[in-house]
């Protein structure tokens, strides 16, 4: 780096004399933190926001408000800790107390990075006045600490869907910027936090996160591609202008995250940098193939499962554009959100019971119904007639190995009642009327409803039509990504999948008379026109490649052996497949063969 590069890092104007709390000093610094109520979470943040503002805005040397930062980094680590469990996996349109949650956590982790920022600057300032340590290595630990909250501070605001504050980037960048300036980057950190060894890896595991599609991940799904990053961010390298044809380029004095190299719409400057994942690509290759379907364990509560190293591979490949124009529109969609939803509303209403047995099935829970409450001792079948000695109405009979009885609507209705949670009512399937944003050939955008469920997330399956008429065919969407540019608007992005399903019972088909219990799918007819293939949506890590199925409704059974795994997200499956010929078939289309010909003989003999 040019040595005449200016560095854009901001301080607040140190215009106190002394902190309120203790004395400006190490020894009353760490008695004040051994008597910090650490087992009252609130009061602890308060009193730590506090000493942080107040330790940014008084003079002191270097060593010595490094030294006090350091006794105060692990009750803020607990602090910060204890917030992000009251706002994280929280509805999308988080309530006030978690939202101002998120806000006092934001706020540390600011306070923090610019007061280990505030350590490095006069480190540079006052090398010659530092007797204690050497400038180089306090300077180098200071500014490791720095990017690791800012860097904390870009992953809480992509976890909840958020546009970056200004400067959130550019405070990332420039730090980066100044250990080069100072010849620090690849250095070894003297006591290092993070797992990352070198102040280059500590900017790259953040800096990597923006290249990841992050609109398009859960939470925990950046949470731990965070933490896989700690291990990965040394296999990434950052290169000046003309060295290489990569991906990403990053520029130092922008506040914007990585771009496309390709859509760089300037010459690059000398504060570009091209980011080579080339080794970062091929360890997560050897590291997925190792691995298979298992994904990457880090610890008991953090994982990379291994449709997460997939979406990572595609991000870091090529470059992902939008293939459709979008063209505004305010129209309404109705929407069903999750699979089990989706599977119920294409199944006009039906459970996958009803789906598999008829719509008048009950299953064996109605013993517990208030008309035969005290002969649940009794079989399934005795039990009815018991109940009901003029049983004409009850049809007993055996599909799949399995006993089923029907009944009149009449009796259904008297027997069950409205509570019982194997036929809910419809509020337990709800669907929703949403306003578009715009639309595509390929999906929507669709504004936030303050009706939509709490616990909507990228890659839940949406069942959607563009009618209230409960006769028009769901089609069948992801929900690719979130976001919030503002405080006033969530936006909802989904891409469509198929334009109708057909929804089964499935279950793995297994030697003997042993079933396994059936579980709800869809199927994706073949659309020819694009080359997509029948395809099954299954729930999350129910079924494997290579094994066989049966598909089952009230109508028709079908046997298929699931080919290749072609997506997988944090709620569903999804398989290309080929249909089995069962042993009947086989002999049906023989003995029509066999039919077929003897009919060609007469008719040549004739």
């Amino acid at each position: 780096m040019d040595d005449s590069t200016t560095i854009k890092l901001k301080i607040p104007r140190q215009d106190l004399t002394g902190l309120p709390l203790f004395q400006p000093n190490l020894e009353a610094a760490r008695s004040w933190t051994q008597d910090l109520p650490v087992a009252n979470p609130n009061s602890l943040v308060q009193l730590l926001g506090q000493a942080l503002n107040d330790l940014n805005r008084t003079k002191l040397s270097p060593e010595v408000r490094y030294s006090i930062l350091e006794l105060l980094r692990p009750h803020l680590d607990v602090a910060l800790s204890t917030l992000s469990r009251r706002f994280l996996n929280q509805p999308l349109i988080m309530p006030e107390e978690p939202r101002r949650m998120a806000e006092l956590s934001d706020r540390l982790l600011n306070m923090a990075s610019t007061a280990y920022t505030i350590v490095a600057i006069e480190a540079i300032q006052q090398r010659d006045t530092i007797r204690e340590t050497n400038p180089a290595r306090l300077t180098c630990q200071a500014i490791q600490r720095a990017l690791i909250f800012a860097g904390r501070k870009i992953l809480q605001t992509f976890q909840l869907h958020r546009s970056m504050e200004i400067h959130s980037w550019q405070t990332l960048h420039q730090l980066y910027a100044l250990a080069e300036k100072q010849r620090l980057a690849d250095l070894p950190v003297p006591e290092a936090v993070s797992g990352s060894s070198t102040i280059r890896a500590t900017y790259v595991q953040s800096l990597m996160l923006g290249c990841c599609k992050p609109n398009q991940l859960r939470q925990s799904d950046l949470a731990a591609l965070h933490r896989g990053l700690q291990q990965w961010s040394e296999r990434v390298q950052l290169e000046s202008r003309g060295t290489g044809n990569h991906l990403f380029l990053v520029d130092l004095d922008s506040d914007h995250p990585p771009l496309y190299s390709a859509l760089y719409r300037e010459q690059p400057g000398a504060q570009c940098r091209l980011i080579n994942t080339t080794a970062l690509l091929e360890h997560l290759k050897a590291l997925k193939e190792k691995t298979g379907s298992e994904g990457i364990s880090f610890d008991k509560n953090t994982s990379v499962p291994s449709n997460m190293l997939d979406h990572l591979m595609a991000s870091l490949e090529s470059m992902s554009l939008r293939n459709f124009n979008r063209t505004a529109s305010n129209s309404l969609l109705w929407i069903c959100v999750g699979l089990s939803n989706a599977h119920y509303q294409v199944a006009r209403q039906r459970l996958l019971a009803q789906l598999r047995h008829g719509k008048r099935y009950v299953p064996a829970i109605v013993g517990q119904t208030q008309d035969a409450q005290n002969l649940s001792s009794l079989s399934e079948v005795d039990l009815w007639e018991k109940a009901h000695p003029t049983a004409d109405h009850i049809r007993d009979v055996e599909f799949e190995g399995e006993r089923r009885i029907d009944l009149d609507e009449a009796t259904l209705a008297r027997l069950l009642p409205k509570e019982n949670p194997e036929l809910p009512a419809n509020e337990s399937y709800p669907v929703f009327k949403v306003q578009l944003a715009d639309t595509s050939p390929g999906g929507y955008c669709l504004e936030w409803a303050a009706e939509l469920p709490d616990s909507i997330k990228t890659g839940d399956i949406i069942g959607l039509r563009e009618a209230e008429d409960e006769q028009e065919e769901w089609a069948i969407a992801v929900i690719r990504w979130l976001s919030q540019p503002d405080d006033a608007k969530t936006l909802i992005g989904v891409e469509l999948l198929s334009p109708r399903a057909i929804p089964y019972g499935a279950r793995i088909r297994q030697k003997g008379s042993k079933k396994t219990p059936a579980i709800p799918v869809l199927l994706l007819p073949e659309i020819k026109l694009v080359g997509q293939p029948d395809t099954l949506i299954s729930p999350r890590a129910g079924f494997k490649e290579r094994q066989k199925l049966s598909l089952v409704n009230n109508i028709e059974a079908r046997a298929i052996q699931l080919l290749r795994h072609i997506e997988s997200t944090g709620s569903f499956d999804r398989f290309e497949f080929r249909y089995i010929k069962e042993l009947g078939d086989v002999l049906a289309e023989n003995q029509q063969a066999q039919l077929g010909t003897e009919y060609d003989s007469l008719w040549s003999n004739i």
